[in-house]
């Protein structure tokens, strides 16, 4: 009887959201996944103990997953590479192994956020140093690492402008407990993916600061238009703010006790100081963000006056009560401005 080949998925990072990568690509019977890491113990222990030693101990790997500290090795013969490496640290990466990375097969992003030194998001900086040759992917949506290892049902959205490269990546990353959506707007789904951080941060504030579910709701609501405001500058599908990437990933991020962004956010509310937090919290995505991001819109005078406040008081300009009256006591104005309805419509806006 002949046996069926598998198809290899090509997982580079060993950390938490790696490790749930591979358990969540190889919960689809027709994969089987090589992690990538340079921690020899690690490798080590998920290809004779399945399971990481350093993330999710508790959890025993699936059998079609392997590890390897050699990145050759990792990329050999793998119809999709699936890069989960933090945001600032996957362009070093992929530009030392420049030459080692294959163009003939989708390469899946799951880092969110704005590359600080070239103060650019990823889909960019690959776009340059691939002379745009990479049949780049993004992945984004509501996507804690620790659920996927308790094989919570998750959905999350794939976006290239390549059809071939997203539906393959589509069918390789879907299972009964992972189910994957496609689209184009690839640039849409990085800057939702980066800003939520951002917005999470701002989120955790309100939470620290004691302001109940009424702030924060109408936080997230006008943080998400602020959102858009910002990708109008990229021309982005307006649509993918309200998807699995835009409304559903800042829902997690906003509300969710995982979310590191979301924790940062309310030691800050409670009174702690940057430098103190960053000790103990280990990688905080949405505050190189934060910082870039502002950078970004002073350049352009784009008006952003939820993000411009928590910049100030994550970086100990403002205090909450600072906060608190620049923004409720700005001057007001309706919620959207005309955008070309109808006359006879009932929801036209009276003069």
């Amino acid at each position: 009887m002949q046996v069926k080949t598998l198809q290899k998925v090509a997982i580079l990072g060993s950390g938490s959201f790696g490790t749930a990568m591979a358990q969540v690509a190889t919960f689809n019977p027709q994969v089987e996944a090589v992690i990538w890491g340079r921690d020899a113990e690690t490798i080590n222990d998920i290809n004779t103990k399945k399971i990481n030693p350093k993330i999710f101990s508790e959890y025993k790997l699936n059998q079609n997953i392997s590890a390897t500290t050699d990145l050759d090795e990792a990329l050999k013969d793998a119809v999709l590479v699936v890069g989960c490496l933090p945001a600032q640290v996957l362009p070093k990466i992929l530009e030392e192994n420049k030459d080692k990375i294959p163009l003939d097969v989708p390469f899946v992003n799951c880092a969110k956020g704005m590359i600080v030194s070239k103060e650019k998001f990823l889909s960019e900086v690959v776009e340059e140093l691939f002379e745009g040759k990479m049949k780049y992917c993004v992945l984004s949506g509501p996507s804690f690492a620790k659920e996927m290892m308790d094989k919570n049902p998750t959905v999350v959205v794939i976006a290239s402008k390549s059809k071939t490269a997203r539906e393959t990546a589509q069918r390789l990353l879907s299972s009964v407990y992972f189910r994957s959506y496609t689209q184009s707007d690839v640039i849409g789904v990085e800057i939702a993916g980066a800003l939520k951080n951002v917005l999470a941060i701002g989120a955790g504030m309100i939470e620290g600061i004691g302001y109940g579910i009424n702030s924060i709701s109408a936080f997230i609501s006008r943080g998400s238009k602020e959102v858009q405001t910002f990708a109008l500058i990229y021309k982005a599908n307006p649509h993918t703010f309200f998807g699995l990437a835009g409304i559903g990933d800042l829902m997690l991020t906003s509300f969710g006790k995982l979310s590191r962004n979301r924790s940062f956010g309310s030691r800050i509310g409670k009174g702690e100081k940057v430098d103190d937090i960053l000790k103990s919290s280990g990688v905080v995505e949405g505050l190189p963000t934060l910082n870039v991001v502002m950078e970004y819109a002073t350049k352009h005078k784009i008006d952003l006056p939820i993000i411009s406040t928590i910049y100030d008081m994550v970086h100990g300009k403002i205090v909450h009560e600072d906060a608190l009256v620049r923004l409720m006591l700005r001057e007001l104005e309706p919620e959207f401005f005309d955008f070309g309805v109808d006359e006879a419509s009932p929801c036209k806006i009276d003069e």
